[in-house]
C-alpha cells in the first residue's frame, strides 16, 4: 500500500528589504556627482570625461554623448534612502522650565513595584535594597541603596579630583567590580512607618520583599537576606547627613547663587530662580509647625513657581543635623528664612529630590 503524498510547491516568499540610510549631505546633486566622477577618473581614460547633470551628457574626446540613466544624481537619490534627522532639542519656554521642574522629573522616572503595598510606583518614590554579603559570615544582607542621588556624590568627587572619572569606574563611584555583578534588588515605598512595621515581629512582609526573585538563580544566603531592626533610622540617618551636607556646599557659594537668605516672607517673591523655601524656625514656633509639615508659599502673581514648597528643617534634618548645618555655614547661622534656588543642572534638581524625598519619608500616613 503506497502512502498518499502530495507535492505541494512552495511559494516565493517576499523577504523584507534591507534599506541603509544616507545622510542628507551625501544625497545632493553635487555630492553624487564628485562620487561618480571619482569613480570615472580612476583610470588614464577616464580623466577626460565629465558629466552636466543639467543637460543629461557626457562630455569626452569623441565629443558629446547621452548621459547613462546610473550616472544621473535624479535616479541615484530616488534609489536611496535619506536618514531621518535627529530630533531638535526643546528649546521652548515650557520645556527649559520642565527639565528644571523636580517633581516632573521625579514622576519621569521608572516604574518599579512594591511587594509590601502592593503598588507600581515611579522610582524615586520607592527605597531600593541590595542584598549584599557579610564579610564574616557570608550571609545576605539587605542594604539600602542611595541610586536617587548616588550621582551627586560621584559629581562632589569629581569636582575634588579635577579629572574625569575613568572608563572602568562602577555606578557606585569605585573602581571595583562589584557594581557589574548582578544582584538581588527590591524596592519598597519610601516611608518609615512602612520600614518600622518591617523591623515588627511579622516576617511575611519582610518575606514579601524578595518573593519574587525566587529560583535556582537565587543562593540559599540571598533567598533570606537579614533585616536590620533599625533600618528605619539608618536610612533618615543617611538622607539627613547627605541633604545637610549638600546644603553646606551649596550655601559656600558666592554670590548666594544656590541659596539666598531672605529677611522676612514677603522678600521670597522678588528672589530669582526661586526653588523651594528653608525654613529654621524659632523655638517658640517649632510646637506650633509640627502638625502642617506639607506647608507651600504662594506667591502672587508669579507665571512660573508661583507656589513654593517650605521644608522645615527643624523637622525635616533634626536637632544634631541642624547644629552641624549651623556650625559649618554661616549663612544659615544668620538667618532663619532662605531660598533654595532652581537650576537646570541635574545635581541642582537632585538636591531639590532629596529634600523632598526626606519629606515623604517623614511624613505620617493620614489614618
Amino acid at each position: 500500500m503506497k502512502r498518499c503524498t502530495a507535492y505541494l510547491p512552495r511559494k516565493p516568499c517576499a523577504s523584507g528589504q534591507r534599506w541603509t540610510s544616507h545622510s542628507s549631505a551625501s544625497l545632493t546633486d553635487e555630492a553624487l556627482l564628485a562620487k561618480v566622477g571619482a569613480r570615472l577618473n580612476d583610470d588614464e581614460y577616464g580623466t577626460k570625461i565629465t558629466l552636466d547633470a543639467k543637460s543629461k551628457t557626457i562630455s569626452t574626446d569623441s565629443g558629446e554623448l547621452p548621459m547613462s540613466p546610473l550616472f544621473d544624481p535624479a535616479w541615484i537619490k530616488s534609489r536611496r534612502r535619506a536618514a531621518k534627522e535627529p530630533p531638535r532639542p526643546a528649546t521652548g519656554q515650557f520645556q527649559k522650565h520642565l527639565r528644571k521642574n523636580p517633581y516632573a522629573q521625579a514622576l519621569a522616572t521608572p516604574m518599579r513595584f512594591c511587594p509590601v503595598t502592593k503598588t507600581h510606583q515611579p522610582r524615586y518614590f520607592l527605597q531600593r535594597f541590595d542584598v549584599v554579603k557579610h564579610p564574616e559570615t557570608n550571609q545576605g544582607w539587605l542594604a539600602p541603596s542611595n541610586d536617587a542621588y548616588g550621582h551627586i556624590q560621584r559629581n562632589n568627587e569629581v569636582r575634588a579630583n579635577g579629572a574625569p572619572p575613568p572608563a572602568s569606574m562602577s555606578k557606585n563611584g569605585s573602581g571595583e567590580q562589584d557594581e557589574f555583578t548582578p544582584r538581588l534588588t527590591g524596592y519598597v515605598a519610601s516611608q518609615k512607618s512602612l520600614f518600622d512595621a518591617l523591623s515588627g515581629p511579622d516576617k511575611r512582609l519582610r518575606g514579601a520583599l524578595l518573593a519574587r526573585r525566587a529560583g535556582m538563580g537565587v543562593s540559599p544566603q540571598a533567598s533570606s537576606p537579614v533585616w536590620r531592626h533599625d533600618m528605619s533610622e539608618v536610612v533618615l540617618r543617611d538622607m539627613r547627613r547627605e541633604a545637610t551636607s549638600e546644603l553646606v556646599q551649596r550655601a559656600g557659594a558666592a554670590n548666594h547663587k544656590f541659596v539666598q537668605p531672605c529677611a522676612t516672607w514677603e522678600d521670597i517673591k522678588d528672589v530669582e530662580r526661586r526653588g523651594c523655601v528653608l525654613w529654621l524656625p524659632e523655638a517658640e514656633d517649632k510646637a506650633t509647625t509640627q502638625q502642617q509639615q506639607h506647608a507651600t508659599f504662594d506667591v502672587v502673581g508669579a507665571k512660573y513657581d508661583g507656589k513654593m514648597p517650605v521644608h522645615n528643617l527643624a523637622w525635616l534634618l533634626g536637632e544634631d543635623e541642624v547644629d552641624r548645618l549651623c556650625s559649618e555655614s554661616d549663612v544659615f547661622r544668620d538667618n532663619k528664612l532662605l531660598v533654595l534656588k532652581s537650576w537646570p543642572t541635574k545635581t541642582m534638581v537632585q538636591v531639590h529630590l532629596l529634600l523632598w524625598k526626606l519629606q515623604g519619608y517623614l511624613d505620617t500616613p493620614a489614618t
